[in-house]
């Protein structure tokens, strides 16, 4: 190869270092999707904020290694309890009080918290987009506090602390006498699917008769929770 070839070949080959380490830099600099293709005010805001764009990457990273431990039916729950997060996050974006940036670090440390081991039983703290449920043996059964929020701008929670009672494969949160009578009939049944635990509001026998009295108007009580390392 003569000096002229030579010269030409260390440049090209120049050229495609710096594309590469152009594209690894902007690739570890903005966000975890093409802002190309950015379309929501969220999505634009994060591509412009090399902060948020941080944020983003971490949510994302967080959310693939959880989507790559846990079993198929966890999968298919966190796929939509990511869905709402973001539907959420659209809806909410622009509006008084609601930080994106606040949203996103909140996003990341719950996906990060995650316990991606298997877990059997019911003990240990349970989280999703809505809140958190906690059990923990009380005596000779179980104690559930359960805090939710329901993804309205209004926010009206759910707050329930209470007996958690075996119902065959089941737990019944709220289920002595004196429980039954303090809300109304209403109960929280949970059930396992996998690495996840389900949450279900049970209106009382002879159908529900206005809300349940731990509860707003937006009761908010309903689908997979996900564990959280102790």
């Amino acid at each position: 190869m003569n000096g002229r070839r030579l010269a030409a070949f260390a440049a090209s080959v120049g050229a495609l270092l710096f594309l590469i380490s152009h594209s690894t830099a902007m690739a570890e600099s903005g966000p975890s999707f093409d802002c190309k293709a950015a379309r929501t005010g969220p999505e634009k805001a994060i591509c412009a904020s090399p902060s948020l764009s941080a944020l983003d990457r971490r949510v994302a990273a967080a959310y693939r290694k959880a989507m790559a431990a846990f079993d198929a039916p966890t999968q298919a729950a966190l796929r939509t309890d990511q869905r709402y997060f973001l539907e959420a996050r659209n809806a909410y974006f622009g509006t008084r009080d609601y930080e994106l940036k606040s949203d996103l670090a909140d996003r990341a440390q719950m996906l990060e918290s995650l316990d991606l081991s298997p877990r059997p039983g019911w003990d240990g703290k349970w989280v999703s987009v809505v809140g958190l449920i906690e059990i923990a043996p009380k005596g000779r059964g179980r104690q559930a506090s359960i805090s939710t929020v329901a993804l309205t701008m209004s926010h009206p929670v759910c707050d329930l602390e209470a007996g958690a009672l075996p119902d065959g494969d089941a737990l019944v949160v709220g289920g002595s006498p004196a429980e039954l009578k303090e809300n109304d009939g209403w109960t929280v049944r949970l059930t396992r699917t996998g690495a996840a635990l389900n949450a279900e509001l049970l209106p009382p026998k002879g159908g529900p008769d206005g809300e349940p009295p731990f509860c707003g108007h937006i009761p908010s009580i309903a689908g997979a929770f996900f564990p959280v390392r102790p």
